[in-house]
Protein backbone atom coordinates (compact mmCIF):
# COMPACT_ATOMS: atom_id res chain seq x y z
CA UNK A 1 0.00 0.00 0.00
CA UNK A 2 1.01 3.62 -0.81
CA UNK A 3 3.24 4.87 2.67
CA UNK A 4 1.32 8.51 3.48
CA UNK A 5 -0.07 11.35 1.42
CA UNK A 6 1.83 13.93 0.42
CA UNK A 7 0.78 17.06 2.39
CA UNK A 8 2.14 20.26 -0.66
CA UNK A 9 0.11 18.14 -3.59
CA UNK A 10 0.34 20.78 -6.14
CA UNK A 11 4.20 21.02 -6.21
CA UNK A 12 4.36 17.32 -5.74
CA UNK A 13 1.69 16.44 -8.24
CA UNK A 14 3.09 18.64 -10.99
CA UNK A 15 6.67 16.95 -10.47
CA UNK A 16 4.79 13.38 -10.66
CA UNK A 17 2.68 14.23 -13.84
CA UNK A 18 6.09 15.97 -15.64
CA UNK A 19 7.55 12.66 -14.50
CA UNK A 20 4.89 10.40 -16.51
CA UNK A 21 3.80 12.52 -19.30
CA UNK A 22 4.42 10.36 -22.25
CA UNK A 23 6.86 8.04 -20.59
CA UNK A 24 4.77 5.92 -18.65
CA UNK A 25 6.46 1.97 -18.69
CA UNK A 26 3.83 -0.04 -20.09
CA UNK A 27 6.10 -2.83 -20.87
CA UNK A 28 7.69 -3.01 -17.32
CA UNK A 29 4.37 -4.17 -14.95
CA UNK A 30 6.62 -3.75 -11.44
CA UNK A 31 7.40 -0.14 -12.73
CA UNK A 32 3.47 0.34 -13.60
CA UNK A 33 2.30 -0.66 -10.43
CA UNK A 34 5.30 1.35 -8.63
CA UNK A 35 3.84 4.92 -10.37
CA UNK A 36 0.42 3.77 -9.36
CA UNK A 37 1.30 3.64 -6.13
CA UNK A 38 3.37 6.74 -5.93
CA UNK A 39 0.70 8.37 -7.74
CA UNK A 40 -1.82 7.67 -5.51
CA UNK A 41 0.61 8.23 -2.72
CA UNK A 42 0.35 12.02 -3.98
CA UNK A 43 -2.88 12.63 -4.53
CA UNK A 44 -6.38 11.65 -6.02
CA UNK A 45 -5.19 14.08 -8.68
CA UNK A 46 -1.52 12.71 -9.28
CA UNK A 47 -3.78 9.14 -9.14
CA UNK A 48 -6.15 10.08 -11.54
CA UNK A 49 -3.08 11.20 -13.79
CA UNK A 50 -1.79 8.16 -13.91
CA UNK A 51 -5.29 6.28 -15.10
CA UNK A 52 -4.95 9.22 -17.93
CA UNK A 53 -1.74 7.57 -18.95
CA UNK A 54 -2.92 4.16 -18.63
CA UNK A 55 -6.25 4.90 -20.94
CA UNK A 56 -4.19 7.31 -23.72
CA UNK A 57 -0.86 5.74 -24.15
CA UNK A 58 0.98 7.79 -27.18
CA UNK A 59 -0.03 7.10 -30.84
CA UNK A 60 3.05 3.74 -31.24
CA UNK A 61 3.11 3.06 -28.50
CA UNK A 62 3.42 -0.88 -28.12
CA UNK A 63 1.33 -1.77 -25.30
CA UNK A 64 -1.83 -4.21 -25.83
CA UNK A 65 -5.62 -3.48 -24.57
CA UNK A 66 -5.29 -6.91 -22.19
CA UNK A 67 -2.28 -4.72 -20.46
CA UNK A 68 -4.02 -1.25 -20.25
CA UNK A 69 -6.99 -3.44 -18.75
CA UNK A 70 -4.77 -5.14 -16.02
CA UNK A 71 -3.34 -2.06 -15.40
CA UNK A 72 -7.01 -0.12 -14.45
CA UNK A 73 -7.88 -2.75 -12.72
CA UNK A 74 -4.45 -2.21 -10.77
CA UNK A 75 -5.57 1.04 -9.84
CA UNK A 76 -8.63 0.42 -9.02
CA UNK A 77 -8.22 -2.24 -6.57
CA UNK A 78 -5.52 0.90 -4.55
CA UNK A 79 -7.86 3.77 -5.10
CA UNK A 80 -10.44 4.29 -3.00
CA UNK A 81 -12.39 7.45 -4.63
CA UNK A 82 -16.22 8.62 -4.76
CA UNK A 83 -15.19 8.99 -8.93
CA UNK A 84 -12.68 6.14 -9.04
CA UNK A 85 -15.61 3.51 -10.48
CA UNK A 86 -17.26 5.91 -12.79
CA UNK A 87 -13.32 6.32 -14.38
CA UNK A 88 -12.63 3.05 -14.23
CA UNK A 89 -14.94 2.48 -16.91
CA UNK A 90 -14.61 5.19 -18.75
CA UNK A 91 -11.10 3.98 -19.36
CA UNK A 92 -11.65 -0.09 -20.32
CA UNK A 93 -13.95 2.21 -22.82
CA UNK A 94 -11.69 4.18 -23.79
CA UNK A 95 -8.99 1.19 -24.40
CA UNK A 96 -11.53 -0.52 -25.88
CA UNK A 97 -12.10 2.05 -28.39
CA UNK A 98 -15.83 2.94 -27.69
CA UNK A 99 -16.63 6.33 -27.44
CA UNK A 100 -18.85 7.06 -25.14
CA UNK A 101 -22.09 9.26 -25.87
CA UNK A 102 -21.36 12.63 -25.49
CA UNK A 103 -24.70 13.19 -23.03
CA UNK A 104 -23.29 10.36 -20.91
CA UNK A 105 -19.94 12.39 -20.25
CA UNK A 106 -22.31 15.61 -19.75
CA UNK A 107 -23.51 13.93 -17.06
CA UNK A 108 -20.48 12.36 -16.09
CA UNK A 109 -18.60 15.58 -15.83
CA UNK A 110 -21.75 17.40 -13.99
CA UNK A 111 -20.66 14.34 -11.18
CA UNK A 112 -16.71 15.12 -11.51
CA UNK A 113 -17.78 18.82 -10.54
CA UNK A 114 -18.02 17.64 -6.91
CA UNK A 115 -14.49 16.91 -6.60
CA UNK A 116 -12.82 20.21 -7.09
CA UNK A 117 -9.21 19.49 -8.88
CA UNK A 118 -9.50 16.40 -10.64
CA UNK A 119 -8.31 17.81 -14.10
CA UNK A 120 -6.87 14.54 -15.04
CA UNK A 121 -10.09 12.66 -14.46
CA UNK A 122 -12.07 15.53 -16.04
CA UNK A 123 -9.50 15.00 -19.38
CA UNK A 124 -10.29 11.47 -19.47
CA UNK A 125 -13.80 12.62 -19.70
CA UNK A 126 -13.46 14.93 -21.89
CA UNK A 127 -11.27 12.08 -24.57
CA UNK A 128 -13.94 9.35 -24.18
CA UNK A 129 -15.93 11.04 -26.90
CA UNK A 130 -16.39 12.33 -30.24
CA UNK A 131 -17.90 15.74 -29.45
CA UNK A 132 -18.02 16.77 -32.92
CA UNK A 133 -20.36 19.51 -31.71
CA UNK A 134 -17.97 21.49 -28.99
CA UNK A 135 -20.50 20.92 -26.40
CA UNK A 136 -18.20 19.77 -23.39
CA UNK A 137 -16.08 22.84 -24.03
CA UNK A 138 -17.99 25.24 -22.12
CA UNK A 139 -19.04 22.57 -20.16
CA UNK A 140 -15.70 21.42 -19.17
CA UNK A 141 -14.01 25.36 -18.91
CA UNK A 142 -17.17 26.09 -16.48
CA UNK A 143 -15.99 23.00 -14.01
CA UNK A 144 -12.55 24.69 -14.32
CA UNK A 145 -13.75 28.13 -13.37
CA UNK A 146 -15.78 27.05 -10.36
CA UNK A 147 -12.47 24.99 -9.03
CA UNK A 148 -10.44 27.95 -9.57
CA UNK A 149 -12.36 30.35 -8.05
CA UNK A 150 -12.86 28.15 -4.54
CA UNK A 151 -10.85 29.35 -1.97
CA UNK A 152 -7.67 27.55 -0.99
Amino acid sequence: MPARIIVNSNAAEKEFRDEIDCRFPYGDLDQCKSLIDRGIAISPEAAFAVLHEICRPGRGVPVSADRLIQLVEYWRSRFDHPAAEMLREVAHSMILKRDLPVDEVIARMGILAEYPGLYSALAILYFSCDDVEGRLDPIMAGIKKRWADLPR
